[in-house]
């Protein structure tokens, strides 16, 4: 290990988010953009008004065999990684705390440490013992939809527990890229969308998935729950529009370094595009009185876990939808 990492001035492995050196060194005006971009959603503020009466969405994931304290709501989602090894009796132990709470509703997706919910992961010890996971009590989704009425509103949520591969045999749901199943997957009718993978550009570290980040553009849905990059923590607006298209695009671009930027090249045009269409969303909200809400969702990692401690934090999301 370098004496930089060691510093704490560059990061260890991709799971961490870069530095400010990190992201300096890589590309200075990709990372003085994406601030911009943070600003600019702030300033458009939120995506969309709730519907009455409203329903209170809390989200969480990433929990890894811990408890943490949850807010009260109507809907109680967890997005994955409920344990570390994925054996039944661990699965079960985080099943029936969620059974405990209070929430109306809640449903579950597996994430890729949650190995028993993909029989061709599942250990060895729960091969033989048969053992079955006790589900009553709660929704669990695997690439399916549910609909749940509350409070006189009919709510569709869709879960997929899918990632992107990246580890052992005994990580569940992987898929190799070539072999994605997000191709026109999720019905166009779902309202929440439960995935543990994030996707591609947003609190994902660059680890999220291209071909789940374009199934978002068709169905846009009015919330996306996901996890799995702890670091990633975090919730923002996503309106699938030009300006979101155009930092998605300049995150895509290569890194090539601070002095390959001082001349012109692709990556200029990608800044200019989205510095011109930052402003003008916010002009059109603030100047012009044009809609600043009610036409985007939002996008919500519910990582517990905080980054590589191993100790998780309270910090479910609330949502009201």
């Amino acid at each position: 290990m370098g004496l930089l990492q060691c510093l704490g001035l560059r990061r260890r492995d991709q799971w961490q988010p870069p530095t400010l050196l990190d992201s300096l060194l890589l590309s200075p005006l990709t990372y003085l953009t994406s601030l911009f971009y943070q600003v600019v959603l702030l300033l458009r503020g939120h995506p969309f008004h709730p519907a009455r009466p409203k329903i209170r969405v809390v989200a969480i994931s990433d929990t890894h065999d811990q408890f943490v304290h949850i807010p009260p709501g109507d809907i109680l989602v967890h997005a994955g990684d409920l344990t570390n090894e994925g054996t039944v009796r661990d699965i079960q132990k985080q099943i029936d705390w969620l059974k405990r709470q209070p929430h109306a509703v809640k449903v579950v997706v597996a994430g890729n440490h949650d190995s028993w919910f993909d029989p061709k992961s599942r250990r060895d010890e729960d091969v033989k013992s048969g053992a079955q996971v006790d589900l009553d009590g709660v929704v669990y989704l695997e690439s399916q939809i549910t609909v749940q009425e509350i409070r006189g509103r009919k709510v569709h949520i869709f879960g997929v527990p899918d990632i992107p591969n990246i580890g052992p045999p005994e990580f569940a749901f992987q898929y190799q890229p070539d072999e994605h199943p997000w191709l026109s997957k999720i019905p166009p009718e779902t309202d929440i969308l439960i995935t543990h993978s994030p996707p591609k550009h947003h609190h994902d570290l660059a680890l999220g998935d291209t071909n789940l980040l374009r199934e978002l553009y068709r169905v846009r849905p009015r919330l996306h729950i996901f996890g799995h990059v702890h670091f990633g923590y975090g919730s923002s607006p996503a309106y699938y529009d030009d300006l979101q298209t155009a930092y998605e695009r300049l995150m895509a671009r290569p890194k090539r370094g601070w002095l390959r930027e001082c001349f012109p090249c692709d990556l200029w045009w990608d800044v200019a595009t989205v510095l011109y269409l930052g402003l003008e969303s916010v002009a059109w909200k603030w100047l012009m009185g044009g809609p600043g809400s009610n036409r985007g969702g939002l996008m919500v990692n519910a990582a517990q876990m905080h980054g590589n401690t191993g100790k998780v934090r309270s910090r479910a999301v609330v949502i009201d939808i």
